[in-house]
């Protein structure tokens, strides 16, 4: 165990004489290349929830020094629903669907939460078009952030729960938004995104959300990153209740290559650590019991 959060400390903060740039399209070490292959990990249950979350803890330390917090997490500022020309009132159940049973991100087993709260569009004929408004709609950025993590390859025989996605770390609060069962995903990792900038569009895909007993909607988690590097979901009801609606999305900053050529908020690089705060580190990363 120790052996793994030594190795995790030099890596993240440069102690090793190969450390690589983090944000540098060209290696596979990249923190979004590295979340991707997490999450897929994961479901796949090809690594244990202990590793799975000594991973996580690197990747966030990495993004959590390039992005420092410029918003208190109690605060919703510049906060847009997720979904055009909506508000809270599409929140199933008003606000009651969110729940915490269970919720462990590093565990594919782990179920019986739903630390998410489900937002709905007026579907019936389930083909993915709002009848009230005759389109698609699309699916926005809630707030300023980097694009984490995106699935586009679902299909009805996949089994994983979420379908298409799009992970964003939330620059302002230093936490995560997952947004899931998109139709289509419209951007790519390490794309800036900005409120109202368009992810994807509402659609079925997912496990449990294709089938015709769900009704169609997006599912969308925030998951608050504590000092310890830890994913606690957390519920923002009270966001949406002050969020405000674009009746049009907006798109991203373009990437004219899929790999370079992406703009980014000037990251920091990760700062290296003399010897003598070499413990402190250790004591950053230490795993929750």
């Amino acid at each position: 165990m120790l052996l793994n959060i030594l190795f995790t400390v030099f890596s993240v903060f440069g102690l090793k004489s190969d450390h690589v740039n983090p944000f540098a399209f060209s290696d596979d070490s990249t923190v979004f290349t590295r979340y991707k292959k997490l999450l897929v990990n994961v479901r796949e249950k090809k690594i244990t929830p202990f590793e799975a979350e000594l991973e996580f803890k690197s990747i966030m330390i990495v993004l959590k020094e390039a992005y420092p917090n410029t918003l208190d997490s109690s605060q919703s500022s510049n906060l847009v629903f997720p979904l055009t020309k909506s508000n809270y009132t599409a929140v199933g159940g008003s606000g009651t669907g969110f729940y915490v049973k269970e919720f462990n991100l590093f565990d594919h087993t782990v179920s019986g939460s739903h630390p998410a709260h489900d937002i709905f569009i007026f579907d019936p004929d389930q083909d993915c078009i709002d009848n009230r408004k005759q389109e698609y709609v699309d699916i926005v950025s809630v707030g300023n952030g980097v694009v984490l993590a995106v699935e586009k390859d679902w299909t009805d025989t996949s089994e994983y729960r979420g379908g298409n996605y799009v992970w964003v770390f939330d620059f302002e609060r230093g936490g995560l938004w997952y947004y899931a069962h998109h139709r289509k995903v419209v951007v790519e990792p390490g794309q800036i995104v900005r409120p109202g900038n368009k992810l994807g569009e509402v659609g079925r895909t997912g496990f449990n959300a294709k089938n015709k007993r769900s009704d169609t909607h997006l599912h969308l988690m925030y998951l608050e990153v504590d000092s310890l590097y830890y994913p606690q979901p957390k519920n923002y009801y009270n966001w949406l209740k002050e969020a405000n609606t674009v009746s049009k999305s907006t798109l991203a900053e373009t990437l004219r290559n899929k790999w370079v050529n992406v703009t980014f908020l000037s990251p920091k690089p990760p700062k290296k650590l003399p010897v003598k705060d070499f413990k402190l580190s250790i004591n950053s990363v230490k795993l929750r019991k």
